[in-house]
């Protein structure tokens, strides 16, 4: 080895010793910070990357103390419950992102998500009902070739579905929490009424039920199976893809729309 190697080489390692300890002392710096919290070394290793990552990602050196600050807390909080970082947050790089590009939070229901919802209710109400229909021309076909159409009739279908989903819609906003003086949202109405928010929906949507069912067959006229299940596949898919455009969540199967 030439003298100019093992000058370079000398070089190159104390650079790396000086790197190390450079590293070793944020990472003291960074227990220390934290140090009234008690982290475990993994939390407080989570903290540093967490931190590296605020930089990378170009996070304002202003907003950066109370984001750690949270974080400290809640992993304090956390791993007295046995809860590691990862498993609260997952990974230092996806939750910097998170801090730095924060979901929105969910808003409180308006007229038009009610609607929207009242839309997604009656596309999954037609679907349902016009599967059923379709399917019991096999299961049950005696009772599908009575002379009334009755509740199988495609006008009385679609009343049901079309009203259930206002009415539905309507009972949403009645179970929706509101904003407190902290603007945290909570449940303001008593539990008494809400159950008979829900028993009103289900009682006057089980009458438009019955009332559709009387319809003379001249304006409630029974389509065949391939026809009922065909509209089944074709509401299914296009709620699906209704929800997926308008960002819907809940509905029929709960919470609301974000």
């Amino acid at each position: 080895m030439s003298e100019e190697q093992a000058h370079n080489q000398a070089r190159n390692a104390a650079a790396g010793q000086r790197q190390r300890e450079h590293v070793k002392a944020q990472r003291q710096a960074a227990g220390s910070a934290f140090g009234q919290y008690h982290l475990t070394r993994k939390n407080e290793e989570f903290m540093y990357q967490l931190n590296k990552q605020l930089d990378r990602q170009g996070v304002a050196g202003d907003k950066k103390p109370a984001m750690l600050e949270e974080t400290a807390q809640q992993l304090a909080a956390g791993q007295k419950k046995g809860k590691t970082a990862k498993a609260l947050f997952g990974t230092p790089t996806e939750y910097a992102k998170e801090l730095k590009n924060p979901k929105k939070a969910p808003e409180h229901m308006t007229k038009k998500s009610i609607w929207m919802l009242a839309i997604d209710n009656a596309l999954i109400f037609l679907s349902i009902f016009t599967f059923m229909f379709g399917l019991m021309f096999w299961l049950s076909p005696l009772a599908m070739r009575s002379s009334q159409a009755g509740s199988s009739g495609i006008t009385a279908i679609l009343l049901v579905a079309i009203l259930g989903g206002v009415l539905f819609g309507y009972v949403a906003t009645q179970l929706q929490p509101t904003k407190n003086k902290d603007g945290k949202w909570v449940q303001t109405k008593p539990i008494w009424f809400r159950v008979l928010t829900v028993v009103f929906g289900l009682v006057a949507w089980l009458a438009v039920y019955m009332l559709a069912s009387l319809l003379p067959n001249v304006v409630n006229p029974r389509l065949n199976q391939w026809a009922y299940l065909a509209i089944a596949v074709v509401t299914f898919i296009g709620d699906i893809y209704y929800r997926r455009k308008y960002h819907i969540s809940g509905g029929f199967y709960g919470n609301r729309r974000r």
